[in-house]
């Protein structure tokens, strides 16, 4: 996977950008750097509070052989890239919150939004956007009391491009051994990194419905798997995660 970047002072949204270069056939690997959008945003159509020059706001195009059926896979892949990026090249005790927010101290410092082109039984192109908080200093007061950054948790101001550059060569190598082995070895260092997927009393918001009990690992497909408070067991593709004191 060839690194080819385009970068703009600022953008509505780096995805947006991408996905028109996706349509018009940039090849794997191809990367939207904004210093600004002004119309960021995360899962769930939130909007991701991009201020000039402190984050990283980017955006990668993937061209993964896949059909759509594998590609939550592909967010799992770009947290647990994300996560070591942060544990072990600054030092950072980050946490994933599945199924691909990361996070500092029960605050969130990155999140992924994957938006994908399908055709017939495969995906055309996956677009990665992965925004990371890093030099900010203050948020928004909606946020202030869920968000953080790598600057309020170190105390230190850092090279936004050198972050994305390591990041990059970090997702390459577990994009490639994914492709290659499956999904076994991005499942087991995912348990490694999430403190939420095994073992933890958890409620998921999964659309109107509410799924409490007890996590026990991922699904093969990517799924959390969830012991209700009756005893079955459900596999959950999707939904907002929280971790509970107590089930009851």
């Amino acid at each position: 996977m060839r690194e080819l970047v385009y970068r703009y002072d600022s953008v509505t949204s780096t995805n947006d950008v991408a996905r028109e270069l996706a349509e018009a056939g940039a090849e794997e690997g191809t990367t939207v750097v904004a210093a600004e959008q002004t119309a960021g945003r995360g899962r769930y159509a939130r909007r991701w509070h991009s201020p000039k020059g402190e984050g990283l706001y980017h955006s990668i195009i993937l061209r993964p052989p896949i059909s759509p059926s594998r590609a939550p896979l592909l967010g799992l892949v770009t947290a647990v890239a994300l996560a070591e990026t942060l544990r072990e090249e600054y030092g950072v005790a980050a946490d994933i919150k599945w199924p691909n927010d990361v996070m500092i101290g029960g605050r969130k410092v990155a999140g992924i939004l994957m938006e994908l082109e399908t055709e017939e039984d495969r995906v055309k192109y996956a677009v990665l956007g992965v925004g990371v908080n890093i030099n900010q200093a203050s948020f928004p007061e909606e946020i202030a009391d869920v968000a953080t950054s790598l600057r309020r948790e170190t105390g230190m101001i850092y090279d936004v491009e050198r972050f994305r550059h390591r990041f990059f060569v970090r997702l390459q190598q577990w994009y490639e051994l994914w492709k290659a082995e499956g999904e076994t070895h991005v499942l087991e260092r995912y348990e490694q990194l999430s403190s939420y997927v095994r073992g933890q009393p958890v409620s998921v918001l999964c659309g109107e419905r509410r799924v409490r009990g007890r996590s026990c690992g991922l699904a093969s497909t990517g799924a959390l798997l969830v012991e209700t408070e009756d005893g079955r067991r459900e596999a959950l593709l999707t939904g907002e995660v929280t971790k509970l004191e107590v089930i009851g």
